[in-house]
């Protein structure tokens, strides 16, 4: 085990692309370490000037001073740039409640240290003319792989992730964080767009966000009185409603629809929302 010490908390700085703070979840923090004490150390490394960075534990670090100690346990490491980063992402992906466009910015770039520091676990096809194979082992597993077991998420949703964050470019990716498109599926759409033109799509769709949500609300208007909120559904019920709804669709004979006439666009639309929600049903099914 590592050793753990001591060290003065204005010895400390977080790294500067450390993941933004959670008011709400510093606030928590804060409160617990204030009971408990800090159970898990932070991990640091030696900077310039005689501080020491923060490579794992920023929330941490933030919420003990936000809860007043001036010391904190610590465990030194030697990390170079590389393996800090991949530290601080590890950390983020284990422990963080990470957004759809939070995770996929920050797998794509643990995938892409991860082939730095493993070239060898890169699919031949990438690496074609430096006489290079995919030489991955149970050693050093492909990158989904080792990412899946580090996680508990599925290879595909480490795919999944990589390639969101790989496709979407991490202005548009900024942008978007925090907001309703910060989803998978939406992700999924952007990605399908030039990079040059993704900025202009997630600009767009946001104003026209911000303009449903600014605007009358029905029978009475913006300040109208709003209406008791409806109990929330039952799990098991809403689940058996899906399924039986779920083995209906799945009767219904496509040439059927496909020969409908006046109403094919009509179910075309249909079509496309629920693949839509369908595909938020598995993300979080598989999440």
């Amino acid at each position: 085990m590592s050793e753990v010490t001591l060290l003065l908390i204005d010895a400390l700085r977080r790294r500067a692309d450390a993941r933004p703070l959670d008011d709400a979840a510093l606030s928590g923090l804060a409160e617990s370490i204030e009971q408990l004490g800090l159970i898990n150390p932070i991990r640091v490394r030696r900077s310039d000037g005689g501080k020491y960075e923060v490579i794992a534990g920023s929330h941490r670090f933030a919420a003990c001073d936000l809860a007043g100690l001036r010391e904190i346990p610590c465990i030194i490491v030697t990390d170079d740039d590389l393996h800090a980063e991949l530290a601080m992402i590890d950390e983020n992906l284990c422990r963080a409640e990470l957004s759809p466009a939070d995770r996929a910015k920050q797998t794509a770039r643990r995938k892409a240290i991860y082939l730095e520091l493993h070239p060898e676990t890169a699919h031949g096809a990438n690496l074609q003319g430096a006489g290079v194979a995919n030489l991955a082992s149970p050693e050093t597993p492909a990158f989904s792989t080792a990412t899946a077991k580090l996680t508990g998420l599925s290879e595909r949703a480490v795919q999944r992730d990589a390639e969101r964050g790989e496709k979407v470019i991490d202005e548009a990716l900024s942008l978007i964080r925090g907001t309703r498109l910060d989803t998978g599926v939406y992700l999924d759409r952007l990605k399908k767009l030039p990079p040059n033109e993704q900025m202009t799509a997630a600009k767009r769709d946001l104003a026209w966000e911000k303009k449903r949500a600014d605007g009358p609300r029905p029978n009475g208007g913006a300040n109208a009185t709003a209406k008791p909120a409806s109990p929330p559904p039952d799990p098991t019920k809403a689940a058996s409603t899906f399924v039986a709804l779920a083995d209906q669709i799945a009767e219904i004979p496509i040439d059927a629809l496909v020969q409908s006439g006046q109403m094919r666009a009509t179910v075309g639309q249909r079509a496309s929302g629920l693949a839509d929600r369908l595909a938020e049903i598995m993300e979080s099914l598989h999440a």
